[in-house]
């Protein structure tokens, strides 16, 4: 009998990732078998005007028109269990990984690739779209060095999570990007745009560091923006433009995409060499979320364990909070941007009832492992979970899976370690093997 999953139309394959929002899965469906996609689903359920808004959300992306360098989108909704999804195509291989690969690209293609890239975020925009996350891991690289942005869940209505403040976080964002909240706007994107453009062509920002504090400094962020030697000076100057530390000064999409069309590429070049490499801190290889499928991940997809005799959830209340949603800027041709903040509103959970407290509770608790499957004791406060470890280094070698075990001591969960426990219930006994 198959085991094959669905979410939606699409059949989900592998797991590749899983926060305290969402679970992320390869997949395809059945008329494009061939075709990679990216599913991405909700751990919770939503309904009311929360629905309302993500149907919005929802009818705008699918309502884009087709455009080259935007990655198509196959499929949104809800599960059969209320559960918000999204299934975009993917890849391979991203912008980051080209790369860091094959060093900086030559500035006419730098150029090409901002025409295209700009072109397809205003299409986004005028939608009342803002896509919140572009940087090289979520530029697409497909058939013939093909671009496509990617990555619409960052901002989506229920899927949003936050990325740190990284080089792309435009400065009015820092703050929010280090209190863990969501942030977004068309000048922001516009901003992250030029980052990218500027990683292309090989530079080195003034404010890129190793320490994440610094990154995210706004003080640095009013540092002029440097030539590139052997980079035409014309092409760094339009790009510094749009790196203004005042979004008010920061070109829209649709003009920057002008201004890189009639650009010229026949003025003087700046004095040095081209450097031949990227540098590292321009080229996150993946941001909160993957955006292209490991050929190596083999993780078997989330699902709620059966019940078993004498288990069932234990409900006890623990208040969590999800994180705020704090988006800046209207949108263009839709509803004020900061009524999106409506789609996550503060609320309170339980950690053995609802899927995405409990593995996000769990999650918290590990350093590299991820969840195959979770549930809680009836009989006393525990919690059990199976957990796979990578093995070797990058998690090329031969992983190993685990058994895991927790009990809940008011809002913390104490790791059980052995089965000295007196009080501890015959199904984590069993769990853990216990003689």
């Amino acid at each position: 009998m198959s085991t094959t999953q669905t979410i939606g139309p699409a059949a989900v394959h592998r797991l590749l990732h899983r926060d305290a929002v969402c679970s992320v899965f390869s997949g395809t469906v059945a008329t494009g078998p061939t075709d990679l996609l990216c599913v991405t689903v909700a751990h919770e359920r939503v309904d009311g005007s929360r629905r309302e808004v993500f149907f919005e959300w929802a009818a705008k992306l699918t309502g884009l028109p087709a455009h080259p360098h935007l990655s198509p989108c196959t499929a949104v909704g809800l599960t059969e269990n209320g559960r918000p999804y999204l299934a975009v195509g993917t890849a391979r291989r991203s912008l980051a990984d080209l790369l860091a690969e094959q060093g900086p690209m030559p500035p006419g293609q730098v150029r090409a690739l901002g025409v295209a890239l700009s072109d397809a975020v205003a299409v986004y925009h005028r939608a009342g779209l803002i896509h919140g996350a572009i940087q090289p891991s979520h530029i697409l690289v497909g058939t013939g060095h093909h671009l496509q942005l990617t990555a619409y869940d960052v901002t989506a209505p229920v899927l949003a999570a936050p990325l740190p403040p990284t080089p792309y976080t435009a400065p009015e964002h820092l703050d929010a990007a280090v209190a863990g909240e969501v942030a977004a706007s068309p000048s922001g994107d516009v901003y992250a745009l030029a980052t990218a453009l500027y990683a292309a062509l090989g530079g080195r920002l003034p404010w890129v560091r190793h320490a994440r504090e610094e990154a995210a400094d706004p003080l640095l962020r009013a540092a002029p923006v440097p030539h590139i030697p052997g980079v035409d000076a014309e092409l760094t100057d339009m790009i510094g433009a749009a790196l203004s530390p005042d979004p008010r000064r920061r070109p829209t999409a649709d003009v920057f995409r002008e201004q890189l069309t009639r650009l010229q590429l026949s003025g003087p070049k700046a004095h040095g060499p081209r450097p031949d490499t990227v540098a590292n801190g321009l080229l996150p290889r993946r941001g909160l979320r993957p955006v292209t499928v490991a050929v190596s991940t083999e993780l078997t997809p989330y699902r709620p364990r059966r019940e078993r005799p004498g288990l069932r959830p234990r409900l006890r209340s623990i208040a969590t909070a999800t994180a705020g949603v704090a988006l800046t800027g209207a949108l263009l041709g839709g509803a004020a941007l900061a009524t999106y903040a409506a789609t996550n509103p503060e609320s309170t959970g339980t950690v053995c009832s609802d899927p995405s407290v409990l593995g996000g509770r769990i999650d918290e608790q590990l350093e590299d492992g991820r969840i195959v499957d979770s549930w809680c004791a009836e009989e006393g406060d525990y919690v059990a979970a199976t957990v796979d470890y990578p093995g070797g280094s990058g998690g090329d070698g031969e992983g190993a899976t685990e058994r895991k075990v927790w009990r809940i001591e008011g809002e913390n969960l104490v790791a059980v370690t052995d089965c000295a426990d007196a009080t501890m219930p015959a199904a984590i006994a069993d769990f853990l093997d216990c003689a």
